[in-house]
């Protein structure tokens, strides 16, 4: 293929005949969605253990409600909402300690991935949707928010 700007004795490094759009798949359904869910809700529950036990330290004890504040905002943030300031703080310290938890737990939808095949040798990474950690959320709730 030669172009006024290619030379002829110049090998383009695209062919513009195979730059055809790549059609890329529908993402694939989750098939196992609980075992997904409580697979995510456990990952969730670890991260929230781990910020109970360093709030004691500031004298802080976190009851079902703070928790049910971190996940309204969560799931504000899901919407596209701020999700922030969370509601609920009973002082500087604990909006710190809330404000933490969420900061973590909003980053954890594109930190698990789900597979696409995209082609015979081709995998595509997709972080999670919202829809799909509203949902996790709605489980946590359940589970942790007695």
């Amino acid at each position: 293929m030669s172009t006024p700007d290619i030379p002829p004795n110049i090998r383009p490094l695209f062919q513009l005949e195979k730059l055809s759009p790549v059609i890329l798949e529908k993402p694939q359904e989750i098939e196992d969605r609980k075992g997904e869910m409580k697979r995510i809700v456990k990952r969730l529950a670890a991260i929230m253990e781990d910020h109970r036990l360093s709030a004691v330290s500031l004298g802080i004890v976190f009851h079902g409600e703070d928790l049910r504040s971190v996940i309204h905002a969560l799931r504000d943030h899901a919407r596209g909402g701020s999700g922030l300031p969370i509601k609920g703080t009973r002082d500087e310290i604990h909006a710190y300690v809330l404000t933490r938890l969420y900061e973590e737990l909003v980053e954890e939808p594109s930190n698990i991935l789900f597979t696409t095949i995209t082609g015979p040798d081709t995998t595509r990474y997709d972080a999670m949707t919202p829809s799909f950690w509203i949902e996790c959320l709605d489980h946590m709730e359940k589970t942790y928010c007695l």
